[in-house]
């Protein structure tokens, strides 16, 4: 554990001035992006977690990965359900629509209006998906024949997707 805080010390510690950064320089959420699938953090399986009874620990064995990119794809996601397919299907409450996004994850993949507006109007009209509109969806789910069906909060309805 001690060799990574080194390392990354380091990198800090040499990596601006191997770039030469200015202050009109791009954003560095970029750079950070890059670094961190860089660096590689390992835990230690040799010590023994520490407790005193009173303060939560962190479960050793997980990793926290940014899978889709809400802001590049124009999403804001409140809830996600995933299909047998492994699709995933989110609710952008916000823009009172449904999205799928279709694997492989990465951060490099890309949604598709399933139903609502790509200009987030909302209201309550059945019909086509590309008709179809929502006020302020907050849930999501889907049933084994792949029906997907909506908690339509504003609207005060639960609400079907489906194929016909």
């Amino acid at each position: 554990m001690r060799e990574s805080y080194l390392l990354f010390t380091l990198l800090l510690v040499l990596l601006p001035s191997t770039l030469h950064f200015q202050a009109h320089a791009a954003p560095a959420g970029p750079l950070v992006k890059h670094l961190s699938s860089l660096l590689k953090w390992t835990r230690s399986t040799t010590k023994a977690p520490q407790s005193d009874g009173n303060v939560l620990q962190f479960e050793n064995g997980y990793l926290v990965e940014t899978v889709v990119e809400g802001n590049e794809i124009g999403v804001v996601p409140y809830k996600i359900r995933v299909s047998e397919d492994g699709e995933l299907f989110a609710v952008d409450e916000v823009n009172s629509n449904i999205v799928k996004i279709t694997p492989p994850l990465s951060q490099y993949s890309r949604g598709r209006l399933v139903a609502g507006s790509f200009q987030g109007y909302t209201g309550h009209v059945d019909g086509k998906p590309s008709d179809a509109r929502f006020n302020h969806p907050k849930g999501v789910t889907m049933d084994d024949k792949g029906n997907v069906y909506v908690a339509d909060t504003m609207n005060l309805a639960i609400r079907k997707i489906g194929d016909a």
